[in-house]
């Protein structure tokens, strides 16, 4: 079984209380020893750790560890203070954003974000594209590619997250809060609509890219009602 670990805690003086996602589901398990260095099981320590797990039944409640094989560790050589703070947001997002048995959901988006954190360190535009699929599944789709008034696809003027989405100059009024620019407007679409990591924040100015994170922050702190605690360690 394929799983991302979430969260750690200790339990006796090795031993480990796992919460992860698979692709179906949500689980917790314990695991002997894995406090150990020494263990072979002692990449699980690591939170958003991939691997492939083996689980047994036992005397305890949770299913028990049997064996697991990592399959893309978080740690890396030159870890960076965004780099880190970057894997924790994710981290917080996936278990304060969706109930536990809705977790499993973003497995594939996770795996794909960290894959691309790992081998680009482009903290700023992969955060943005997984924070598009957290607005998404979330319940809370960004109409951008189309009037989310009237459905028009012609003379978009402005983009209205109060709205939800791109509203057409037919539809726009002086009450429509407008978010933002022209050339942001275009690089939401492009993150809204993006199905990978490979957009790269160095084909865009810098000052949208910092507009637009700043703004999801915004808009998943008030649609979800939760504020970020790990947010400040990132260089904005």
């Amino acid at each position: 079984m394929k799983i991302i670990v979430l969260s750690i805690s200790a339990y006796k003086e090795k031993d480990a209380i796992v919460n992860a996602i698979s692709e179906d589901e949500s689980i917790t398990f314990l695991a002997r020893g894995i406090k150990d260095p020494k263990s072979k099981n002692a990449s699980l320590n690591n939170i958003l750790t991939v691997a492939d797990i083996e689980l047994m039944d036992g005397d305890f409640k949770y299913p028990i560890l049997k064996g697991s094989k990592p399959l893309l560790t978080s740690l890396k050589i030159g870890m960076d203070a965004e780099y880190l703070a970057s894997l924790m947001l994710i981290d917080e997002m996936l278990l304060n954003l969706f109930p536990e048995e809705e977790r499993n959901m973003m497995f594939p988006y996770l795996e794909k974000a960290l894959e691309n954190l790992k081998t680009t360190n482009d903290w700023m535009m992969t955060l943005l594209i997984f924070m598009a699929q957290v607005i998404r599944l979330g319940g809370f789709q960004l109409e951008v590619n189309r009037c989310v008034i009237c459905g028009s696809k012609r003379k978009i003027v402005a983009f209205s997250f109060i709205d939800g989405g791109f509203i057409c100059q037919n539809c726009f009024n002086e009450e429509i809060i407008h978010d933002l620019n022209t050339n942001q407007m275009l690089l939401l679409r492009e993150v809204v609509n993006s199905d990978d990591y490979h957009l790269k924040s160095s084909d865009y100015l810098l000052d949208d890219v910092k507009t637009l994170f700043i703004k999801f922050i915004q808009f998943i702190e008030e649609a979800f009602g939760y504020h970020f605690k790990n947010l400040r360690l990132l260089s904005l």
